[in-house]
């Protein structure tokens, strides 16, 4: 079992959850998914907190059992837990530890590509946006292809806040390959972010409150309060002082409820 992204968002690229049982064949120990299976169920229900700590406990099953498999996934989840709560240094934490377990156990870089992922977002989180292009970067080598996407996406982010247009615009174009939906919605939010670097108030004001409502239908509620932001950015460029508090005052309703989950 893990998340198949994100991160994002995961908070940002991380922040949505995705079942992955194993195969046929395969060896689990039974403790592990019942907790894991508990975790997801919560998470998805958005009781972060509680998943945290059944994620937590499968993590130092996993440790119990020596399966390198379940300490990734348990371990990627958990930090990915820690990472929404807003809990930055047990994100990393358990980041750090699961990494250096996987090492030991033959795990090549490409295999934990997707942990950097995490950590990437971290550092966005936190406003540290060289640490989380560097770590963007290296998630990009990921096996996994959703991995790889989900990278360049918040490389592209990252590009934004730093006003990297040519970061920003390769992020585009390699996402413009994809026709996956998720993809599509990250590009949106980056085509914005382009619109406002170029000062398109309105252009962007329009596409940010239709990448709110995108969002929103994705259950990403982290991304929304994201796109929400997008739209006062414009609106303020336009003068519509108004409209923008109007759009802080949900955004601001948004966090104020998040906080209590």
């Amino acid at each position: 079992m893990r998340f198949h992204h994100i991160i994002v968002s995961l908070s940002l690229f991380v922040g949505s959850l995705g079942g992955c049982s194993s195969g046929p064949g395969e060896w689990e120990d039974q403790r592990y998914a019942v907790r894991m299976e508990a975790a997801d169920s919560v998470f998805n229900l958005g009781y972060v907190q509680q998943a945290q700590q059944h994620y937590a406990e499968a993590l130092d099953r996993a440790f119990l059992v020596d399966d390198s498999q379940g300490i990734h996934d348990a371990g990627f989840n958990l930090a990915t837990s820690d990472l929404r709560l807003k809990e930055y240094k047990a994100s990393l934490e358990t980041l750090r530890r699961v990494s250096d377990a996987l090492t030991v156990r033959g795990w090549i870089e490409a295999q934990q590509a997707d942990l950097h992922l995490v950590r990437a977002s971290v550092f966005y989180d936190r406003g540290q946006w060289q640490d989380a292009a560097a770590e963007a970067r290296l998630a990009r080598n990921s096996l996994d292809e959703r991995t790889r996407f989900r990278a360049y996406a918040l490389g592209g982010l990252v590009a934004a806040a730093m006003s990297d247009r040519v970061g920003l615009e390769e992020t585009i174009t390699y996402l413009t390959s994809s026709r996956d939906e998720k993809d599509q919605t990250d590009l949106k939010e980056l085509l914005t972010w382009r619109m406002i670097m170029n000062q398109n108030w309105q252009s962007a004001a329009d596409s940010a409150e239709s990448l709110a409502k995108a969002r929103r239908e994705e259950t990403d509620y982290e991304a929304m309060r994201r796109a929400l932001r997008l739209e006062v950015r414009a609106l303020r460029g336009m003068g519509r002082e108004q409209a923008a508090e109007s759009v802080m005052m949900r955004l601001r309703d948004s966090n104020r409820e998040q906080a209590k989950q």
